[in-house]
């Protein structure tokens, strides 16, 4: 380890800056005043220069416009050269008093082009007459256009201090700046180098834990304040992960306690409700009835919660083989086409019409597509529909699965993939235990895949997942 980590950070960088203060200071305070001042000169010229040179030279693209629609008009008539003409003094118009507005100073020169005016557009006798540019219109082009030479001049002037003084800035800093260079360029390399190879780290740390994936712990690198947040970060990793062990512990036995029970009580509420014991009336068998769908609920969530464990503790098995894309899609939306006939949602595939070959374990990606299908049609109102597309390229294969739903908050996308979360909003009025979409997340990373979110609130959600392709697969 280095000897200057014992050193706390503020000590790293009194020594780092008292070594380069003395040569710096001037030099620095000599470049100061002199950015200050190019500062001044360069905001001159894009506020002032710049936009009153934009804004002369769109006048005068009207006034030309103007110019040739009253030729036009006195050589052929027509009312449409008549409202061209109106348009274009409108908009000049426009331009003139927005520009007189921010520039005031150019209210004198410019104090023609405001009064009253008079333009003719009676024809002449003289067909050369109608040719000629009318007076009005001439004055005020004149007068841009010189306001315009004038403009570019001081423009040209501005530009000329401003790289005398650049110039003369660079002679005098090229010493300075050697000088601190030789002084503090060894010194300033070396501390940002331990610096950041420790803030590196903890950002690394901070990065896995903010994405929900089991902390891990970070290098100590340094003994300043940086290290010091590097064994606080281990210490909080280690107890988070002691944290996740014992819930995910919990769960696993909670799951298994619980199954052999409810799997009793099934088994029981159907001999029951099949009549086996005596026969049920209609009161006796809606209540049966109910309590069989909570039976399967609880059993699905059950499944959901071992799903996870399983995953947490890495034993989840894939087992990819070549599949027909295009069936697989078409296979999820008949499984659930009952459930969003009872809801009155309409469900639509895009498949190509070539079917793409993914290499996936099908079991686990149907289960990702039911999850993304089924909460599509959880989310859709009545009336709407869920359309599930699928595209292909070279490399990969995209599901897209997209409904006419609430939609989801900016700042809550980057959220719907962890376990157990679930948006304030439908927190009461849907049920879910917020493990589906992390579920399907970490079965499609799992095939090296990618699964991604777009949504606007009010005009529904689109979730995504690509599958790397057969042929792909192959080349690799």
């Amino acid at each position: 380890m280095p000897a200057v980590r014992n050193l706390n950070i503020a000590t790293k960088l009194l020594i780092w800056s008292c070594a380069l203060i003395i040569v710096f200071f001037a030099t620095t305070a000599y470049l100061f005043q002199q950015v200050r001042r190019d500062a001044e000169v360069s905001s001159h010229i894009v506020d002032v220069n710049h936009e009153v040179d934009s804004a002369i030279q769109r006048m005068l693209e009207r006034l030309y416009s103007v110019q040739d629609n009253i030729r036009r008009y006195k050589i052929i008539g027509g009312d449409e050269a008549v409202q061209f003409i109106v348009e274009d003094l409108t908009r000049f118009g426009e331009i003139l008093n927005a520009t007189l507005e921010k520039h005031p100073q150019y209210t004198n020169e410019w104090l023609d082009l405001t009064i009253e005016f008079e333009i003719t557009l009676d024809p002449g006798q003289n067909p050369n007459d109608n040719l000629a540019p009318d007076t009005t219109v001439l004055e005020w082009t004149d007068i841009l256009e010189q306001s315009l030479l004038d403009n570019q001049a001081d423009m040209e002037l501005s530009l000329t201090r401003l790289h005398e003084a650049g110039q003369q800035a660079t002679d005098v800093g090229l010493y300075g700046l050697v000088i601190c260079l030789v002084l503090g360029v060894g010194g300033s390399l070396a501390l940002a180098y331990f610096l950041n190879r420790s803030l590196r780290e903890i950002r690394r740390g901070i990065r896995e834990l903010g994405t929900g994936t089991p902390p891990r712990d970070v290098r100590v690198l340094s003994g300043d304040e940086l290290g010091e947040l590097a064994l606080a970060f281990n210490a909080m990793a280690a107890r988070l992960r002691r944290e996740e062990k014992m819930r995910a512990d919990f769960i696993a036995m909670l799951s298994h306690e619980i199954r052999t029970p409810l799997t009793s009580i099934r088994e029981a509420v159907d001999l029951i409700s099949t009549g086996t014991f005596g026969a049920v009336n209609e009161k006796q068998h809606r209540f049966l009835s109910i309590a069989e769908k909570e039976t399967v609920r609880l059993t699905d969530l059950l499944s959901r919660l071992m799903t996870v464990s399983r995953m947490e503790s890495e034993t989840m098995e894939l087992m990819p083989e070549a599949v027909d894309c295009s069936r697989l899609a078409a296979s999820a939306v008949e499984r659930l086409e009952p459930a969003a006939t009872a809801k009155n949602v309409a469900l639509k595939t895009e498949l190509p019409d070539s079917a793409p070959t993914c290499l996936c374990d099908l079991g686990h990606v149907q289960q990702v597509l039911l999850n993304l299908i089924g909460n599509a049609i959880k989310f859709s109102p009545d009336g709407s529909s869920v359309t599930i597309s699928l595209a292909t390229d070279d490399t990969a294969t995209t599901f897209c699965v997209s409904d006419n739903g609430p939609g989801i908050p900016a700042k809550e996308q980057q959220l719907v993939f962890q376990k157990y979360y679930r948006e304030p909003e439908v927190r009461e009025s849907v049920d879910g235990a917020g493990l589906g979409l992390a579920i399907a997340k970490r079965i499609v990373d799992g095939h090296g895949g990618r699964m991604w979110l777009e949504s606007t609130p009010g005009h529904g959600s689109t979730f995504c997942f690509s599958l790397p392709n057969d042929t792909a697969k192959e080349t690799t």
